[in-house]
């Protein structure tokens, strides 16, 4: 019988029924359907970044009201983690996918049917709701990650990325075009109504997917055991090279948050830069994405990821010395974002190797390797910023420049003298035996 993980043989010699160890042997998805039920996090996501800014800047709240709003959802990206043991555990992780996305829809409608009165001064109960929502949707997404490993054949995981990825970019346009026609267009009830299902739709996928056989283990134990086995998967050289590469800021693609601050340094026009910055970059980046899936089968998943940041360096760097014009703005938007949606396919290859099969904490494990990397994008965008403040334009993108361009190096060295073969998630497979 192949060695497949720990929890294969734990289950295989006592706890499942012949017809699920043939269903675990035999049944997989397909990495288009896996990808696409990614969905409500792209489009509740698309909502908070794009629609909302649109709706509420229409009802008359100030701009810095906004960004303040903005900033408060995001703080899931960075914080959801700590949450996510829980979906290791306890009930099944599909389960968990649908008591999250529920709670993501509800929120996204609650939340907008509080526009006006966050309009009229008062935004506090809209945070608060759509913050719920935002960690529901996040966790969602990390739940969804850490099944995936074992919803698709290994040779897909580079398949899969690229369809998540354009799922969750394509999905972030979609949900901010949607989220900004239903509310001009429909009563605020009936929007919230549409924008509730509109998130909650793409997770029936799970009901036609095929299931995750697995027994989870108690709350409990769990929880008392965390820390020791979560110290146990990570610390095989596979995990702990690729925790260094998403926490490094080596390709981060902070730039794109900056992008719509920087169009007016290049005279392009507010028309041209609110697409090129908004439905454009989902456009591009999804473009990316889905190359990005099929290069991810075709070479080491971490060059790629690391590759395309030192790579994206020229395209600013030609930004930074090239002329003052729209045109050399948007092909380097351009460029930069085609390379960011590569880079995004190649960062959920990459965490779908070191997570492997059968991980007992694949959902706890993919949400820190995205925390890490939110940290790292975090740390460019403010390193950006005050270039930007010093020196303008020009700073920022020889700012973002200099941080692919040095850590990559470094990172790109260390992958070579010390990595490996790259795809080594049976090394967690045998950290994942110590668990039992």
């Amino acid at each position: 019988m192949p060695r497949t993980g720990w929890t294969f043989r734990k289950i295989w010699e006592s706890r499942l029924s012949r017809r699920d160890r043939l269903e675990l042997m035999g049944r997989r998805s397909p990495a288009w359907l896996v990808g696409i039920a990614y969905l409500p996090f792209g489009l509740y996501s698309g909502f908070l970044i794009y629609a909302l800014q649109f709706l509420l800047t229409a009802r008359g709240l100030s701009v810095d009201h906004i960004a303040l709003l903005q900033l408060v959802t995001l703080l899931p990206s960075y914080t959801s983690f700590l949450l996510t043991p829980m979906m290791d555990c306890g009930l099944q992780r599909r389960t968990w996918a649908f008591i999250w996305a529920a709670v993501a829809a509800v929120c996204l409608g609650g939340g907008s049917l509080l526009m006006d009165r966050a309009a009229a001064g008062d935004a506090t109960p809209m945070a608060l709701v759509l913050l719920v929502g935002a960690f529901a949707a996040q966790i969602y997404s990390s739940t969804m990650g850490g099944m995936t490993p074992n919803l698709v054949d290994e040779k897909d995981t580079g398949a899969v990325s690229g369809w998540l990825n354009v799922a969750n970019l394509g999905g972030t346009g979609l949900g901010g075009t949607i989220g900004i026609l239903l509310v001009k267009h429909l009563s605020l009830h009936a929007a919230a109504f549409a924008l509730a299902a509109e998130v909650f739709t793409p997770c029936l996928l799970l009901l036609v997917m095929a299931r995750e056989v697995r027994v989870p283990r108690a709350v409990g134990e769990t929880m008392r055991r965390l820390f020791v086995d979560i110290w146990t998967i990570s610390k095989t050289r596979a995990a702990a090279i690729g925790l260094l590469i998403f926490i490094t800021p080596s390709a981060t693609f902070a730039a794109q948050n900056l992008f719509s601050g920087l169009g007016r340094d290049f005279h392009a026009s507010d028309a041209a830069l609110i697409w090129i910055t908004g439905l454009g970059t989902a456009i591009v980046c999804s473009l990316g994405a889905a190359v990005g899936g099929w290069m991810c089968n075709r070479m080491d998943r971490r060059v790629l990821f690391v590759g395309t940041g030192v790579v994206a360096a020229m395209a600013t760097l030609s930004m930074a010395f090239g002329a003052r014009t729209a045109t050399v703005f948007f092909a380097g938007v351009t460029v930069y974002n085609l390379l960011a949606g590569i880079n995004y396919a190649a960062a959920s290859a990459v965490a779908f190797d070191i997570m492997g099969v059968d991980n007992p904490l694949a959902v706890t494990q993919y949400a820190m390797l995205m925390a890490a990397s939110n940290v790292a994008i975090s740390t460019v965008i403010f390193g950006d910023q005050h270039a930007y403040n010093r020196h303008g334009a020009k700073g920022a993108l020889l700012m973002d420049a200099a941080f692919s361009l040095i850590t990559g190096s470094i990172i790109l060295f260390v992958v070579a003298k010390w990595g490996g073969k790259g795809r080594e998630s049976q090394m967690n497979i045998d950290a994942g035996a110590e668990l039992v």
